[in-house]
């Protein structure tokens, strides 16, 4: 009898895009190995490309573009599938030799098809939650479950609303099936979506609502990238109340400075925004607040850049995501004037100081604090993972990766803490 794995295609997913992203590139990961396709999320040799790309900036979108360009390069013989934000953009710019179809975010569910039967479509995105895609691939130790898709923010440097369509949420029965099924074999699961804060039930927000409801299942749940308007006393009170929630969040910032904000077309003031961050430590005094920062924002001054560090210091955040500014034609901020690249450059090592500054403020902060770690992977002599406020912790002890135990944070270091067992 012939050995089945010696005649299956191997098929390598690749993410280059958001949290969404790799939901989705796990969910036709499931599709195909249910099809009997070798599956791999890893980046190695295969029969079968699939590249979920990305377009939040120009520098994902070259990303993008350069990788498929080194696929083809590293193995003339592959086979690529390209779907995601930037072949939704613009789907003629992935018109290679190896690329055999494209799509863009809609479609995905016929991941088996387009690789069977070559096609290049853009379908059109649907004004309801599409339930086509669901039941991602099964992992040991974090799941993602999309509950929500699309954006009505009109942020005026961002082309996503225009790639992913109007917000859309998930019916609450689903996800809460889908989350039962998913900790039967994850530690951890995360919700995310496009926005993740306009998660409704019947017509009105309800993401506390969606976490209280999964209070019950084995594995903890974290939450993805959050709008200012999310967080209220309610909302914390859903989340206070949910003994398996993770008291991470990142509460997108962009820029601190209320000039900026309302050129960039976000609706909250410096003052609303930290507001809110004293209301979350209110509720988990050791939460970590992360948070996105954009630099160099069209017509951004020395003031204006002053407020937002000034902004940043006053939240004490754990982490920042910094970006330069990119341009993004088709947004309403194309043709606004940005700073040239040496003050651009200047700012973001000012704000990376400070970053590097306030992070170790808060691990001091949490120094000798007990949290639950989820042991991830062994790297040399140390188990590595993430404790529920995701601080990557460094523990020696003789324990089995993929479980949760109990530490102590002792000392800082240069990526995370070194953790003591309890």
């Amino acid at each position: 009898m012939q050995n089945k794995k010696n005649t299956q295609k191997k098929v390598c997913l690749i993410n280059l895009g958001c949290k969404v992203n790799k939901y989705e590139n796990d969910c036709m990961a499931s599709i195909l190995n249910d099809a009997g396709f070798l599956v791999t999320l890893n980046h190695e040799p295969a029969d079968y490309y699939v590249v979920n790309t990305c377009a939040v900036t120009n520098e994902g979108e070259k990303k993008s573009r350069q990788y498929i360009a080194k696929l083809s390069k590293l193995n003339p013989n592959a086979k690529i599938v390209v779907c995601g934000c930037a072949s939704q953009n613009n789907p003629e710019q992935f018109k290679k030799p190896n690329v055999i179809s494209i799509i863009g975010n809609e479609g995905k569910e016929n991941i088996l098809d387009l690789i069977l039967n070559p096609q290049v479509k853009v379908y059109d995105i649907p004004l309801t939650y599409s339930k086509k895609l669901h039941t991602p691939f099964k992992t040991h130790t974090r799941a993602y479950i999309k509950v929500q898709d699309g954006c009505n923010n009109f942020c005026s440097y961002c082309l996503i609303p225009y790639l992913r369509g109007r917000s859309r949420s998930r019916e609450l029965s689903e996800i809460i099936k889908e989350a039962e099924e998913l900790s039967k074999n994850n530690h951890e699961i995360v919700l995310t979506g496009i926005d993740l804060s306009s998660f409704k039930i019947d017509g009105k927000l309800a993401l506390g609502e969606l976490v209280y409801a999964l209070r019950n299942l084995p594995a903890r749940i974290r939450l993805g990238s959050l709008e200012v308007n999310v967080i209220t006393d309610e909302f914390m009170h859903y989340l206070i109340k949910t003994p398996n929630f993770c008291p991470q969040f990142h509460l997108s910032l962009q820029s601190g400075s209320n000039g900026v904000l309302k050129r960039m077309n976000r609706h909250y003031t410096s003052a609303e925004f930290l507001d809110k961050v004293n209301l979350i430590k209110t509720y988990f005094p050791f939460a970590n607040i992360t948070t996105d920062v954009i630099v160099g924002f069209s017509g951004e001054t020395d003031e204006e850049f002053n407020e937002t560090l000034e902004t940043c210091e006053k939240a004490e955040f754990g982490d920042m995501h910094i970006f330069p500014y990119s341009k993004r034609a088709g947004t309403r901020a194309y043709n606004l004037e940005a700073p040239n690249g040496n003050i651009v450059k200047k700012r973001l090592k000012q704000l990376n100081d400070l970053k590097t500054k306030m992070t170790n403020e808060y691990y001091n902060k949490i120094k000798n604090q007990t949290f639950n770690l989820l042991i991830e992977e062994k790297e040399d002599e140390y188990l590595v993972g993430y404790t529920e406020n995701y601080v990557k912790a460094y523990l020696k002890a003789d324990l089995k990766t993929n479980q949760i135990v109990k530490v102590k944070l002792i000392k800082p270091l240069k990526d995370g803490m070194m953790a003591e067992l309890i």
